[in-house]
């Protein structure tokens, strides 16, 4: 009998960690940036990107932009080099996706298009900048709807944030 209740609480305590596994999925670790507003054809566009790092050090990379247009999608890549330097793309992230008025992209991230591997700590001092794209081709493929330098060239965003510097079109070539 006595086996068979330790045998029950175990399960139970088993199972009581492992429903919580929302919180246990994330380490705490996190850094946040505001994105730099963009607008296309009069569509103007704020927000905010967050970089957590999951249990095994993987990145985790949300982006929240409001202002989007209904049943939006745009895509979103990760460039090597800062804003500034306009650089090739090293990976594209999930597409910003309008729901429910506010435009959302969640991305997992462990590799880069060549083949590099990433985790958090890399990524948060990455030479790199990620940029919200209008739309994925055509005439509008270049306009930026939002932006933000992160790792090694965060330090920049103050002065696009001020209105000092500007981002408007954006290299999409690999």
């Amino acid at each position: 009998m006595k086996k068979l209740f330790l045998s029950a609480i175990l399960s139970l305590a088993i199972f009581s960690c492992a429903s919580d596994s929302g919180e246990a999925e994330f380490t705490g670790n996190e850094v946040a940036f505001q994105m730099i507003p963009g607008s296309v054809n009069g569509n103007e566009t704020s927000g905010s990107l967050v970089i957590r790092e999951r249990t095994g050090g993987i990145a985790q990379i949300e982006i929240r932009l409001n202002g989007v247009i209904a049943n939006a999608n745009h895509p979103v890549h990760l460039h090597f080099g800062s804003l500034e330097d306009d650089g090739n793309v090293a990976t594209l992230l999930n597409p910003v996706v309008e729901v429910d008025g506010i435009g959302q992209s969640v991305t997992i991230l462990n590799q880069l298009e060549n083949g590099e591997e990433i985790d958090y700590a890399k990524l948060i001092a990455f030479d790199g900048s990620i940029k919200v794209h209008f739309e994925a081709s055509g005439p509008l493929k270049d306009e930026i709807l939002g932006s933000t330098n992160i790792g090694i060239n965060s330090d920049q965003n103050q002065a696009y944030l001020s209105g000092d510097k500007s981002i408007t079109i954006c290299n999409s070539e690999y």
